[in-house]
This record gives structure tokens, C-alpha cells and sequence, in this order.
């Protein structure tokens, strides 16, 4: 999933979200008068919802990799962190490779997030049959919940705990969903778009927080997939006061792609049963020989997988602004207006932001938190 990190739109140096953007600013106008950004509406009369996820951060990196138990191959595709929609089409490539190995044509996906179903369209596309167990279906999955944002590596694993391979394959699984992504520009109900973006700060910036934990960020390495913002002068932008950085960030709009992930899924002749599977007995007893064990957060409790933890993400959703179609950051608040909705989430001093918090109850005072950070932007 891909509820952003502070990290991954504040960064320096092309790291993070702001390496992966568009070199775009919007022209001025013929006066050469500052161009006026429409305003975010971010009052409560507006506010549609509050949702919570949580994402399944492991410190050595996603799991990826096969297990068997007796005649029952699994392969396991979870823990992305912050990075599911993004690094979703190149591991799900990989995950697809684990199964294809075992010589098998008939495979079990069990979870219908973003990890699964890339996982199932992946491997249906090979003339195998595919079939989605899940108790929430695309739309009330944690996938749902997103940003909805490029961002790669986003909680993406710790610097002192993966191992030396682990960043070449990084790169691998993000310039692979990179390609599918950008092929998904144009279609019908904008799956993919790119947005303008501005980062915002105060002229004089306050020293960061440093995190506690050595988290690993490897924008760096996609250098040159997609230009970078730029900084603008102060007659190009209306927010008086404050220095202004901007481009074009890519955008899921997270209703419509995982609409789409789904009818293709199921037009390619795939099933999508709706089964609670509370325990691995109940996921060994499937029929199918080969499982792709693609849950998320909930692999903790079913592989009794100890090295999973939350991060807590909350978004909260305001009424869709089509006349302000933009992305936004200032202090430590994010902003997002898709086509679904403009999601705003607070994003903390740093990544340590909702790391190992398992509530998933929305909490009213976080809200406020973001609704104060960026109401300064707009008056």
C-alpha cells in the first residue's frame, strides 16, 4: 500500500518522491502576475470519511521468497511497507516466477489488495487458472486506504537489517511497475496521472528530527526514471512568504486502478471467492496446489511471521475538488486532490511516524493536526 511517508515528499538531493516527479511547473500567465493556485477546501463540512491502515513494514524488506509445506508450495509476496501500489507489478513479476517454477497451472491467491491482485493478473496471463480468496474484496481492502502516490520506498525496510542484494532488487521491482504504470497514463478513469506538485517550507526552516530508526531510503537509485522538481522564484507561485518547490507527481487514483485490476483479472477468466481463512490450516486445505500468500499485515497471526510490523496511516477524505487538481506538502501535512477525493494525512517529525502502532480506530485530533498544518497555505 501507499500511504506516504514524511520522507518521500520533503527529501533533498532527488531522493524519495521528489526524484520521481515530472520537471513541470505550470506556465505563468501572459501578465506575468504569479499563477494562483485554487485553494484546498479542508473544513469539516467538507470532510467525507477517516480511514486507517496499517502497513506491513518488515525490517529486512518484503518476504518474497517459497516455502513448501508437504506437497503445498506457498509463495509468499507481503510486507512492502508504504510501497505496495508502487513496487506492485515487480514483485508481482517475481512472485508470478516462484510459482510458474513449481511446473503447476492451477494457483491460489489469497488476498484481493494491491499485492494480490497483480500477483493473480501476473500469473492468469500465463493461460493459468486463477483463483482470488479473500474476506475483503478490492474495495474494502487496506490497498483502499492509500495516498495513492509514487512512492517507492516508502517504508520500504531498514538500512541496518537487509542484506547486501537487497537494494539492486529494489531497484529491479520499482523500474519494472515504473513501466506498467506509466503504460496505464490515458485510460479510461485516469488509473494513472500525473498531478502538479508543491513542496512548501518557511524561509527560515527549523532543524528536522532525527528518526530512531535507521530507515532506508533509495530514491537515489532511480535517478534519471523521471525528472525532479525545481525550485521556483517567487513570481512564479501565490503562496506568499514561503519558498515553493514544484513538479509533477504520479497518481493512482486508487478507486479506479483497483477497479480496473479487478474486471481485468476477472475478464481473463479468473475467480474472486469471498472466504475468511482464519488460520494456515485453512489455507493449506485450498485446493490448489500452489499458494500465493499475498495478505499483508494479516500474514503476521497466519505465518506467525514475528518481523512484521505496523504503521499506522491515516487519511482523511475530503469532498473531490475538480477545479484543484494538485498535490501539496507544508508542514508536516500532505495533501493529495484526486479524482476520488482530496486525501490529507499528517505525516509526523519523520518515518517513525505510526511505527508499531496497531490501532486502526480514526482519531479526530489527527485530523485537526493536518487541517491546522495547511490552513496557513490558504489564508
Amino acid at each position: 500500500m501507499t500511504v506516504l511517508d514524511r520522507r518521500a515528499f520533503v527529501a533533498v538531493g532527488g531522493a524519495g518522491l521528489l526524484a520521481s516527479c515530472m520537471n513541470a511547473a505550470a506556465p505563468l500567465p501572459a501578465s506575468g502576475a504569479p499563477l494562483r493556485i485554487p485553494p484546498l477546501l479542508l473544513g469539516d463540512n467538507r470532510l467525507m470519511r477517516i480511514t486507517v491502515c496499517l502497513r506491513p513494514f518488515r525490517p529486512q524488506g518484503p518476504r518474497l521468497e517459497a516455502e513448501s509445506f508437504g506437497e503445498k508450495l506457498v509463495v509468499h509476496n507481503y510486507g512492502h511497507g508504504g510501497s505496495g501500489w508502487s513496487l506492485s507489478w515487480g514483485c508481482a513479476e517475481e512472485a508470478r516466477n516462484l510459482a510458474l517454477a513449481s511446473g503447476q497451472r492451477r494457483f491460489a491467491v489469497i488476498g484481493a489488495g494491491v499485492i494480490g491482485l497483480t500477483t493473480a493478473l501476473r500469473l492468469i496471463e500465463t493461460g493459468a487458472e486463477v483463483t482470488i480468496y479473500a474476506a475483503e474484496f478490492p474495495a474494502e481492502t487496506r490497498s483502499a486506504r492509500a495516498t495513492g502516490v509514487w512512492s517507492p520506498s516508502s517504508r520500504i525496510g531498514f538500512a541496518d537489517a537487509v542484506d547486501a542484494s537487497f537494494a539492486e532488487r529494489w531497484e529491479g521491482w520499482a523500474r519494472k511497475a515504473h513501466s506498467v504504470h506509466q503504460s496505464m497514463i490515458g485510460l479510461v478513469g485516469d488509473p494513472v496521472e500525473y498531478l502538479p506538485g508543491y513542496d512548501l517550507a518557511d524561509p527560515e526552516r527549523t532543524p528536522g528530527v532525527p528518526a530512531a530508526h535507521q530507515w532506508l531510503h533509495l530514491g537515489r537509485r532511480l535517478r534519471g526514471l523521471t525528472p525532479g522538481f525545481r525550485r521556483l522564484d517567487a513570481s512564479e507561485h501565490s503562496f506568499t512568504g514561503r519558498n515553493a518547490s514544484s513538479g509533477q507527481a504520479m497518481t493512482f487514483n486508487v478507486a479506479s486502478y483497483a477497479d480496473r485490476l479487478a474486471r481485468l483479472f476477472m475478464l481473463r477468466g479468473g475467480k474472486m471467492v469471498r472466504r475468511s481463512l482464519p488460520d494456515r490450516a485453512s489455507v493449506l486445505a485450498l485446493d490448489e496446489p500452489v499458494v500465493a500468500n499475498c495478505m499483508g499485515y494479516g500474514a503476521k497471526q497466519i505465518w506467525n511471521d514475528a518481523s512484521l510490523i505496523p504503521v499506522r496511516g491515516q487519511i482523511n477524505w475530503f469532498v473531490p475538488q475538480a477545479e484543484a487538481r494538485y498535490a501539496l506538502y507544508y508542514h508536516q501535512a500532505y495533501a493529495v486532490s484526486r479524482r476520488d477525493g482530496v486525501v490529507v494525512q499528517f505525516l509526523g517529525d519523520n518515518d517513525d511516524w505510526g511505527y508499531g502502532v496497531e490501532n486502526e480506530v480514526p482519531d479526530r485530533a489527527e485530523l485537526q493536526r493536518a487541517q491546522a498544518a495547511l490552513a496557513p497555505v490558504f489564508e
